[in-house]
């Protein structure tokens, strides 16, 4: 529509809007939005900004406002040195408080895991059959090459149980036994070496053979007292002792073996295997077959009788077996 030649309408006419005229900074008079902080906005494409706010840039902080919370995240900025982990652990475990509660928990987490080892392992009950000394350790191996002229086999009791075997001859012990099988599996190597018939892997195999039999001969003895239900003051512990002993004639007949070969070790092992069962026999005697009870004519004590003579037979037989093997075939 020409409004510049209408000579017929009536009025002004009216003034065409610069397009300009929005990007002109308003004059005084106008009243001022409040949410503009008298800040200059730009047209977008004829359109006021959005909802009237000066849109911060991407990089600026959000809501356009700079808050002591945004700049705690920065995790660009340096920590204050009083917070560092390191030193904060160090004071903080300097506290009493704490280093009394790390005591306790740690005082409770090694009992509760002693008394777990203990319920598998009796270390209190091992510490007896170790406490010996040199005069003990040489008047038992005398004890065991001659029994036959000793006198009194009972075991002394104090308050709490039985003596310690430093203070008793008679009492039980496992320290013998351990050495000796010990000593048996380095005379075994010996043996096998001046025959050269010695490799490594047979001194293993040696070793645990000798192992099992010996677990195997402490799990009949303990079925056998079960299933004949004989009460008796022997312990497991005791029943390894006592069949442990045999290992300190299978020694010595290895080592008269290694001079006088087959001849001498069949005259060693009759002697040891014969004073072994004596001592077993007398030994056993007081701890199967509680004094005070009826004679061997008895139910109960005959088969407490025939288990302490099996015992003791059943020793010489599992020497030579344990033996015979290692000596050398020469006769001479």
């Amino acid at each position: 529509m020409n409004y510049n030649h209408s000579a017929a309408r009536k009025g002004k006419p009216k003034r065409i809007l610069d397009p300009t005229a929005g990007l002109s900074t308003p004059s005084s008079s106008t009243p001022q939005n409040p949410y503009m902080y008298n800040q200059q906005v730009p047209m977008n494409n004829g359109m006021p900004p959005e909802y009237g706010f000066n849109m911060p840039p991407p990089s600026a902080s959000p809501y356009g406002f700079s808050t002591p919370h945004t700049q705690a995240y920065n995790h660009t900025e340096p920590r204050p040195e009083g917070f560092s982990t390191p030193q904060f652990t160090t004071q903080l475990l300097a506290e009493p408080v704490v280093t009394n509660m790390a005591m306790q928990y740690g005082n409770a987490l090694v009992g509760s895991g002693k008394q777990h080892f203990e319920k598998y392992i009796p270390v209190t009950a091992l510490k007896y059959y170790f406490a010996v000394d040199t005069d003990y350790v040489v008047s038992k191996l005398i004890l065991l090459a001659f029994p036959f002229t000793h006198k009194d086999w009972s075991v002394k009791y104090e308050q709490d149980g039985p003596l310690q075997p430093r203070y008793e001859r008679n009492a039980p012990d496992l320290y013998i036994p351990t050495m000796a099988f010990l000593t048996y599996v380095v005379i075994a190597g010996l043996s096998l070496g001046t025959q050269e018939r010695f490799t490594p892997e047979q001194l293993g195999i040696l070793a645990s053979s000798a192992l099992a039999w010996g677990i195997i001969e402490l799990l009949v003895h303990t079925i056998t007292l079960y299933v004949m239900n004989l009460d008796t003051s022997l312990r497991t512990l005791d029943l390894l002792a006592y069949c442990g002993y045999k290992y300190a004639g299978i020694n010595a007949a290895l080592l008269v073996s290694l001079i006088f070969r087959r001849v001498g070790y069949y005259i060693v092992l009759l002697y040891t295997s014969a004073s072994l069962a004596f001592f077993l026999i007398r030994s056993l005697k007081l701890r199967v077959i509680p004094e005070g009870h009826s004679p061997y004519t008895a139910t109960g004590n005959k088969r407490r009788l025939y288990f302490i003579l099996c015992l003791a037979a059943v020793q010489p037989v599992l020497m030579w077996w344990l033996s015979y093997h290692l000596i050398s075939s020469d006769a001479t």
